[in-house]
């Protein structure tokens, strides 16, 4: 069943190649890329947004009336705001009029913004029901998920959940004593990074089983087989794939290119060579640690995807 919505939204957990993703799709002429209006560290500018908490939950923030105003005046901005929107971000300078006409003209023709957002995935439900977007939500190992925190050296604090009261007590009440335990700050990257795995994918299967209209991609589908993976996308989608666009995909998954990203950026790899990458990454009694953490979760997970 195709989606029906205008706008997208890719989310999942961080790390699990929500950026890959979001750039691909975003290949196509009409699409516009929205680099995380939810990143609690760097706000987007032209979603006009700060948000208070990593991975906010909106239904339940204080703020939601600022919320629900920020998104409405941009998912549903003209060619005109939008362009005067970007012309504010880039700041004023002589050139500033050559590029509002710049961003009018492809504003005009990229009429389908693509929200690239892992930090959204509590608040995914909410932008769903409000704007009726298409959801893509990305699943991971969480053997990948934290072999890649571990060599990014992301650590997570836990009360970024915990203090959101409503977020507990709705969502996350069936963790937590783990979270308020982890809030503390006394776990190693294997503890955080697996009941994060297991926090994050309990949400997804939530919303896996409540809205059967979202797409959800395993990651280690996606990077084995490239091409027909985001073919499928780009049809669940209502966008065409050309060859342009099928040879990029095939030209920045390459066995051609390294298995290791060097940087954090998004960049061309092998995508099926760097599945084995947490190989590299974690010891063997990390990995156990690991697979005995997120057993149960992973098990149900796995259902009605070809992973792990």
């Amino acid at each position: 069943m195709k989606a029906s919505g205008k706008h997208i939204l890719v989310t999942g957990t961080h790390r699990s190649g929500t950026t890959w993703v979001g750039r691909t799709l975003a290949l196509h002429p009409r699409v516009e890329y929205v680099h995380e209006p939810f990143n609690a560290a760097t706000p987007s500018a032209l979603v006009c947004l700060e948000p208070d908490h990593w991975f906010e939950y909106v239904p339940g923030s204080p703020r939601r009336k600022e919320y629900e105003r920020s998104f409405d005046e941009f998912l549903r901005a003209t060619p005109v705001d939008m362009a005067f929107r970007k012309g504010r971000v880039a700041g004023l300078e002589a050139k500033t009029p050559l590029r509002f006409a710049k961003h009018l003209v492809l504003g005009a023709y990229r009429d389908r913004l693509l929200l690239k957002d892992p930090i959204a995935l509590l608040s995914a439900g909410w932008l769903y029901e409000r704007y009726g977007l298409q959801v893509v939500c990305i699943i991971r190992s969480p053997l990948g998920f934290v072999a890649s925190l571990k060599k990014a050296g992301w650590r997570f604090d836990f009360r970024e959940l915990a203090d959101q009261e409503q977020l507990m007590r709705e969502v996350l009440h069936p963790f937590t004593d783990e979270i308020l335990e982890a809030s503390e700050g006394h776990g190693d990257v294997v503890e955080e990074g697996s009941l994060l795995w297991n926090v994050l994918h309990f949400v997804i299967l939530e919303y896996r089983q409540r809205y059967p209209a979202w797409t959800f991609v395993g990651y280690e589908d996606l990077a084995t087989d490239p091409v027909p993976g985001f073919l499928s996308l780009y049809d669940r989608l209502n966008l065409r794939m050309d060859g342009r666009i099928e040879r990029a995909i095939e030209a920045h998954t390459s066995a051609e290119n390294p298995v290791e990203a060097d940087s954090a950026d998004y960049q061309p790899r092998d995508s099926r060579g760097s599945l084995q990458n947490w190989r590299n990454r974690l010891t063997a009694e990390e990995a156990e640690r690991i697979t005995s953490r997120t057993q149960e979760l992973r098990a149900r997970l796995s259902g009605n995807l070809g992973i792990w």
